[in-house]
């Protein structure tokens, strides 16, 4: 079999070892719908990814020049002896990749730069409003990111009820359950005794003046310490100007959750701190993620944000008619001009046409704002599948 011609409309494999294959000789049927099945580690993957798609890979990047092969990540060449007949090949990797809040629905199929395209050209501003890019639609942008939540929708903030678990206990008994353990922690209270704080009255009796300045303040005074002295000692060390143990730095609990949480490299440590935060949707902009300039910016009613939250089975109805020219000419409508009511026009029929494509593989139910962490691989391999469908490619495997 191995010597002999190629056949007709075929992928001739020779020789192929990839990781667990023992030298495999087949050859495969083109323009037809081809399945490789068989137990775990039988080789179906190290066949289909790291032997078919590899060499369609480096066969297409040899024809590309070398500055441009850099931006590319190659698979190493496969080994096998040979190949006849193979075609460019596009491939669903199996993986995940790694989970990120910012990669949505839309990012990844890249339906939202279509509609924040939309929204720029074709939107309806507010009187005397400048026009907008695109990216200023984009919560993953300078340009449109909410100043006060980076984009998020969401702030974290460190609360007296999540830094002070038990208000029963005192400051000696760790009630400030946020500052840091051990000798660090023993730095701050030792520094409160010696500014008159009292660290021995449970925490719900202490004044709030005091509870807030201990939690809140941004100040960062520097003291004399004594270390193991008692209050009492220590109000008599300093009024004898008694040479102190050290000078310590103070700082507010919540001045040191956050920047530890911002700026350690230690996973556990930011993993510690971040139980003393609480989220919370941004007040800005309402969890909506943009600047107001953006919100402001409607199209068939709603901001680039809602409408990312609807549905794609609804968005593909509310955008259909502008597509098909039979959107109701209202006041906003009447008042473009002609160029852009074709601009309108071409970027809904776009998107009707990409989302026809996701409604057809049982996708409608998801919204373009949908965090793809939260969706299943299933969900994901579809997604990722609705976008190659509307490639038009031809004649790749």
């Amino acid at each position: 079999m191995r010597d002999s011609p190629p056949k007709a409309g075929h992928v001739r494999v020779r020789g192929a070892r990839e990781h667990n294959l023992k030298n495999v000789d087949l050859d495969i049927p083109r323009d037809a719908l081809v399945v490789f099945t068989g137990v775990s580690g039988s080789g179906k993957s190290s066949l289909a990814f790291g032997t078919l798609y590899a060499e369609a890979q480096r066969r297409y990047l040899e024809s590309v020049s070398p500055y441009a092969r850099r931006l590319f990540h190659q698979m190493p060449v496969p080994e096998v002896d040979d190949i006849d007949g193979l075609p460019p090949a596009v491939a669903l990797q199996q993986q995940r990749g790694t989970p990120t809040t910012r990669s949505s629905v839309g990012s990844v199929s890249t339906l939202s730069n279509s509609l924040r395209m939309l929204y720029s050209r074709a939107g309806d501003y507010p009187s005397g409003q400048e026009l907008l890019y695109a990216e200023s639609f984009s919560p993953n942008t300078a340009e449109g990111a909410c100043p006060q939540c980076s984009g998020l929708g969401r702030v974290y903030d460190a609360t007296e009820a999540s830094m002070v678990p038990d208000d029963s206990l005192t400051i000696r008994e760790r009630a400030v359950a946020a500052w840091p353990p051990a000798w660090h922690g023993q730095n701050l209270r030792d520094i409160l005794v010696t500014m008159g704080y009292d660290v021995d009255t449970p925490w719900r009796d202490l004044p709030k003046k005091d509870r807030d300045w201990i939690l809140f303040t941004d100040e960062t005074p520097t003291v004399p310490v004594y270390a193991g002295l008692t209050p009492a000692e220590t109000r008599r060390a300093l009024k004898r100007k008694e040479t102190p143990s050290y000078q310590g730095t103070f700082s507010g609990a919540r001045r040191y959750v956050l920047q530890t949480f911002a700026n350690t490299e230690s996973a556990s440590m930011k993993k510690r701190v971040a139980r003393y935060m609480v989220s919370t949707e941004c007040p800005l902009c309402q969890g909506r993620r943009l600047r107001r300039e953006a919100l402001s910016v409607t199209f068939a009613g709603m901001d680039i944000m809602t409408l990312s939250r609807v549905p794609l089975e609804r968005l593909a109805a509310l955008l259909r008619p502008y597509a098909d020219g039979t959107a109701p000419k209202g006041k906003a409508r009447a008042d473009k001009h002609p160029e852009q009511l074709i601009v309108t026009q071409r970027i809904a029929a776009d998107l009707c046409a990409r989302l026809d494509t996701m409604l057809a593989l049982g996708l409608g139910y998801l919204a373009l704002e949908r965090s793809t962490p939260t969706l299943s691989p299933g969900e994901l391999q579809r997604l990722r599948l609705a976008t190659q469908v509307r490639s038009n490619l031809f004649g790749v495997v």
